[in-house]
């Protein structure tokens, strides 16, 4: 892992969440998993069974993730003339659903973020 010292004056983040994380630092490993079921009505009618699902109902929580294969040993060289990464601010709405903001460094990241969102609308009217 190539290191280098990243120097930040200013940081605002509004939120982070969902299986997220604000990195302040360097890091060997990073693992962040995320699954959300979305339902999105027209009205707001609560059935009292939102709270549970089965992951099985759904493929896409079923299905496995594809990894990558490993590194196939391509040989590199750097030279940083300057050590430092200076940045004078960094502003972030959000950081969510399996997802990392860093400064730093990291050598290893396994993501993975499964979103299923369901939007009820209401009926089509006949347009004639």
């Amino acid at each position: 892992m190539i290191l280098r010292t990243s120097k930040v004056k200013f940081l605002k983040v509004h939120s982070v969440g969902i299986s997220s994380a604000l990195q302040i630092g360097d890091a060997e490993e990073q693992f962040l998993k995320a699954k959300v079921l979305a339902v999105q009505r027209y009205l707001s009618l609560f059935y009292g069974n939102e709270g549970s699902f089965k992951q099985d109902d759904f493929q896409l929580f079923r299905q496995p993730i594809p990894h990558l294969l490993p590194e196939t040993g391509v040989c590199s060289a750097f030279f940083h003339e300057i050590p430092f990464i200076r940045v004078r601010a960094i502003k972030i709405n959000g950081v969510s659903s399996s997802s990392v903001a860093q400064i730093g460094s990291t050598h290893r990241i396994n993501a993975d973020s499964r979103v299923k969102h369901i939007r009820k609308l209401p009926p089509a009217r006949n347009s004639q």
